[in-house]
């Protein structure tokens, strides 16, 4: 079964696995997605169904992120700033397929911690541990308009792999929404690793 540390550092931020669940923690979260609503809810189709603290910790802290850590398909971390230890937002590494060494990387930030770099720090650290413990290629998708997004896997030295037309509804924006798909290679990141 493919295994993800509890814990991943970078130079500004640390990635920790959300656990154990507690209600102490699900309110932290549910504060920082609070404070970003408006934001995230044209983008990911969780934020509508999550109402309350006790929501993130039913949806998110047990049936996602402790469900799918014990499977091995999927690992969650929350970004915390290194050292006010504040939660910036989450970043999961999903849908884990040990046949095929791949994964899709996905995340989110706080509405205060967007424009400093912090996700693309934080997608290089766990994409870094992941190609190390065997994936070959990871995939980021995002809706092709939402620009902060995007910029993320271009700054990581993804590959726009294409576009899906109109592959998911948005309740928020009350349209059909076309998504980009960028990958990464293993190949390619150790050719970044010698750079």
């Amino acid at each position: 079964m493919f295994k993800m540390p509890q814990k991943i550092t970078s130079e500004r931020i640390v990635l920790v696995r959300p656990y154990p669940p507690t209600f102490k923690l699900a309110e932290e979260v549910f504060e920082k997605v609070e404070l970003s609503r408006e934001t995230l809810q044209k983008w990911l189709p969780w934020v509508p169904g999550t109402k309350t603290p006790e929501d993130e910790y039913t949806h998110w802290l047990v049936n996602w992120a402790q469900q799918h850590w014990n499977e091995g398909h999927g690992f969650a971390y929350l970004i915390r700033d290194k050292k006010t230890k504040a939660v910036l937002g989450a970043i999961d590494l999903m849908q884990v397929d040990e046949v095929n060494k791949s994964a899709e990387i996905g995340y989110w930030l706080s509405n205060d911690a967007v424009g400093h770099g912090y996700m693309t720090e934080a997608v290089r650290a766990l994409e870094s541990v992941a190609f190390k413990l065997g994936l070959n290629r990871i995939m980021i998708g995002n809706d092709t308009e939402n620009t902060r997004s995007v910029n993320v896997p271009k700054r990581c030295g993804y590959h726009l792999d294409g576009v899906l037309r109109q592959d998911k509804w948005s309740e928020a924006l009350q349209s059909f929404r076309d998504s980009n798909v960028w990958s990464k290679l293993k190949s390619e990141w150790l050719v970044e690793q010698k750079k």
